[in-house]
């Protein structure tokens, strides 16, 4: 297809069609259900660090003293390219439907990795209630809800943010476990000891957040807690 036939194709497809790739929003032909960018993403694959979720030829774990607090780590993606799109898109510009496609992906993801857990419960990351009622919705929960609602598990709203905290964006590793230091604690009347829980969030960046959470919960006396996103950034920063 020369490239004026194939500029007047995308044209149509844009201005007749509202079918949107699952995974990044995309305006797509109605047979297809992915981008071509969504159906090739980057995964991580082969032997992978519990800790981070990355290949280990490709973690820094070893070099860090940093205590990880869950037991393990898993997403399905890589932040990257089409997939970090449709991510920005679900979580800032009102793009709940991609829930569906990214909740598929963390089960499979989950069970997978995490084949020999026994989980007692699901929770999410949690947001102030400003930010959650501006948002729309708080985008972790609605994932850990699917993923709960799949795995056949009770989602429990387990921790509450306990102060506000700066964005992270553009935050070293260290800056980021500083500013989350002490933001989480255990919702009231919520019990923990002795479960293994599941957290879920959209993204892991250096994973300070999840490991703030771990924290909290196993100061709580859960027996475990195993963590997972959609994506993961490549390197951790």
């Amino acid at each position: 297809m020369n490239k004026e036939l194939k500029g007047t194709a995308d044209f149509y497809k844009k201005m007749l069609f509202t079918k949107r790739c699952e995974l990044c929003g995309e305006v797509i032909y109605p047979v297809d259900t992915l981008c071509e960018e969504c159906k090739n993403a980057d995964r991580p694959e082969g032997k992978l660090c519990k800790k981070c979720g990355l290949p280990e030829d490709d973690c820094n774990c070893k070099k860090s003293h940093h205590i990880c607090e869950y037991s393990a780590f898993a997403a399905p993606f890589y932040f990257d390219g089409s997939i970090a799109v449709g991510l920005v898109r679900f979580k800032n510009s009102g793009y709940a439907e991609l829930a569906s496609a990214y909740i598929k992906e963390i089960v499979n993801c989950v069970r997978e990795r995490f084949v020999d857990v026994e989980f007692d419960c699901v929770t999410y990351v949690p947001m102030r209630k400003f930010r959650e009622y501006k948002r729309g919705y708080n985008q972790s929960k609605l994932l850990a809800q699917g993923v709960a609602d799949e795995l056949g598990l009770p989602l429990e709203d387990l921790l509450i943010k306990v102060h506000h905290t700066k964005t992270q964006r553009g935050s070293s590793a260290k800056e980021r476990r500083v500013n989350l230091h002490g933001a989480f604690d255990l919702a009231p009347n919520k019990d923990v000891k002795d479960k293994r829980v599941l957290i879920v969030d959209d993204v892991k960046t250096t994973g300070s957040t999840l490991n703030e959470c771990a924290f909290t919960l196993r100061a709580y006396y859960a027996k475990s807690v195993y963590a997972t996103s959609v994506a993961v950034v490549k390197k951790e920063k």
